[in-house]
């Protein structure tokens, strides 16, 4: 079977890390796969709240995942330090892709590549809106 391939950006716009916890392990004793979309999104709530936004409020509309795909290359033990960097990519009138690019500084060692689809959504109406030219002119969205 042939492999998924991510493209990845070459530029990053934020950079944080998080510490790999014993809540974070499967059976076989490292990091389980759902935790990648777990630190993604934890990454992303720290990209977004830097920039003064959260996930319900990002310039007057908030934020649903449409989806996420996810390369594996590396494990992730107990103590061992991730980096994730970030980038996005608009994509359309209510949408936008954020890159992750996991790296365990640890082991010195690329971990894993995801991107999510996120919409701009209106709660109330339940349906997508258009990204607000607040979010538009963001740092977040930078072109």
């Amino acid at each position: 079977m042939k492999r998924m391939k991510i493209e990845m950006p070459s530029q990053w716009q934020y950079s944080t890390a998080i510490e790999v916890r014993v809540s974070d392990l499967n059976y076989g004793n490292h990091m389980g796969n759902q935790q990648f979309l777990a630190y993604a999104q934890e990454a992303r709530v720290r990209f977004l709240a830097e920039n003064g936004f959260t996930e319900l409020d990002f310039g007057g509309v908030s934020l649903i995942q449409a989806d996420a795909a996810i390369t594996y290359s590396c494990e992730g033990r107990l103590g061992d330090q991730v980096q994730i960097d970030i980038a996005t990519e608009v994509t359309g009138r209510s949408s936008f892709n954020v890159f992750y690019q996991f790296t365990n500084l640890t082991q010195g060692k690329h971990m894993a590549n995801i991107r999510t689809a996120l919409i701009s959504y209106d709660y109330e109406k339940n349906r997508p809106t258009a990204l607000s030219s607040m979010a538009l002119s963001s740092p977040i969205l930078k072109k």
